[in-house]
């Protein structure tokens, strides 16, 4: 009868932390649902190391802007442009949101968690959902989002075989600003190079 009893706890254990990860992902997808526009306070560790640290605005639908020193990254969906101030150059080319990952929220909260299997993880506070890759074939790799009690993304890490480890924290978010859309346009200032790839 023990033996029974042990088997039933396991099984609506393993159930109960399958739907954990499930409910856990609702309730993130339910939150950026509920958003139309953000910014947040962005910084990127590759291997470890800080290597860069700026801005990010986002606005639905694909709509994206990081400002990274140097660097702007501007999209609206159908046109991306990537600006390096120092450089005075400017690559155009269309929008590529699986490309664009872990800056990709659409890609990261809606599509990419359909590619995995789902599992949950906690720290501190936080609830950490795991997504690994189905296919071999998938190139961005597991993928760990720390949740916060607010339903946000508080950090993203990806491990990847091929590039190591890349870890992008979020902080100071503001929601729902009524963010122009100019300001995930993009015209290149006088003198710029300009190389487009579309």
């Amino acid at each position: 009868m023990k033996i029974i009893i042990s088997l039933l706890v396991f099984f609506y254990t393993s159930i109960g932390f399958t739907q954990s990860s499930e409910s856990v992902l609702k309730a993130l997808q339910n939150k950026f649902d509920s958003i139309t526009d953000l910014s947040t306070d962005v910084s990127q560790k590759s291997n470890g190391k800080s290597n860069l640290s700026g801005k990010m605005y986002f606005k639905k639908d694909n709509n994206l802007r990081i400002e990274f020193g140097n660097q702007t990254i501007v999209a609206d969906g159908k046109t991306s442009w990537n600006y390096n101030k120092k450089d005075k150059k400017v690559i155009i080319s269309d929008y590529d949101e699986a490309g664009s990952g872990l800056l990709s929220i659409n890609y990261l909260v809606y599509q990419y968690p359909s590619e995995c299997d789902l599992s949950l993880s906690s720290e501190g506070s936080k609830q950490i959902l795991i997504l690994k890759p189905k296919s071999n074939k998938n190139n961005l790799g597991e993928v760990k989002l720390y949740i916060t009690k607010e339903n946000l993304i508080d950090k993203a890490v990806i491990s990847n075989p091929a590039s190591g480890t890349m870890e992008v924290s979020f902080s100071n978010y503001k929601l729902n600003q009524n963010l122009s859309d100019s300001k995930f346009s993009f015209t290149a200032p006088e003198g710029t190079t300009v190389v487009d790839l579309r």
